[in-house]
């Protein structure tokens, strides 16, 4: 089994910003409760509980589910988070439309066949209530960072990569087969592809990436 990744980073995602000011701007509050996938140290899931928000964490590193809790106790929002260790090609440890939102800060690539992806997929879909949000960021077949890989070793077509420089597999997605894990039985609300600058292996590079709001009927 390959490890995947797992989020050190400190600061709230510019795609859960983006999906905060959407629902601003629609006079809609963030549907509760919250499920982070690949919830890493806790980046987005304790910005969002010192919002108000109760906020469950997926993650299968240990390392970084100890300092979400370390830092959650000093921050007093233990009351607020749940954080959870589970490997997310595994079935989620969630009942039936539990979850108000889904957030999937570049989960989903991990998940590199196409089999696994969708049968994730259909479990965010599981989860989430009727109305509630899954908001998807993972990155373009062409990104800058990842796509020079793409000449190396590789799955079917070019679908995954493997980082040199870590030894992780990721999947890059075109934005017809990232909408194709979720759709149906989720409904596409939002997307659009972005660039930004970014620093990885010591390096500066043009990062390409996907960002999708998908929402369940009803």
């Amino acid at each position: 089994m390959r490890a995947y990744t797992t989020s050190y980073r400190d600061e709230l995602d510019r795609g859960v910003e983006f999906l905060l000011g959407y629902l601003r701007a629609v006079a809609m509050d963030l549907p509760a409760p919250v499920l982070e996938c690949a919830c890493g140290r806790g980046r987005n899931a304790l910005p969002l509980a010192g919002m108000g928000y109760r906020v469950l964490g997926l993650d299968h590193a240990v390392q970084a589910l100890k300092q979400f809790r370390r830092r959650a106790r000093a921050q007093g929002l233990d009351r607020q988070v749940l954080p959870l260790q589970h490997d997310l090609r595994q079935p989620f440890p969630i009942p039936d439309a539990a979850i108000g939102t889904v957030l999937d800060i570049t989960a989903v690539d991990n998940l590199v066949t196409p089999g696994a992806a969708r049968r994730y997929g259909l479990e965010v879909a599981r989860v989430l209530r009727p109305g509630g949000l899954a908001l998807v960021v993972t990155f373009d077949r062409d990104d800058g960072y990842y796509a020079p890989f793409r000449s190396g070793t590789q799955g079917r077509a070019g679908e995954w990569v493997e980082d040199p420089h870590t030894g992780i597999r990721n999947r890059l997605f075109r934005a017809a087969e990232l909408d194709a894990v979720f759709c149906p039985p989720l409904l596409r609300v939002a997307g659009n592809r972005f660039d930004f600058i970014d620093e990885a292996a010591s390096e500066r590079w043009t990062r390409r990436f996907h960002l999708r709001l998908y929402k369940k009927a009803g």
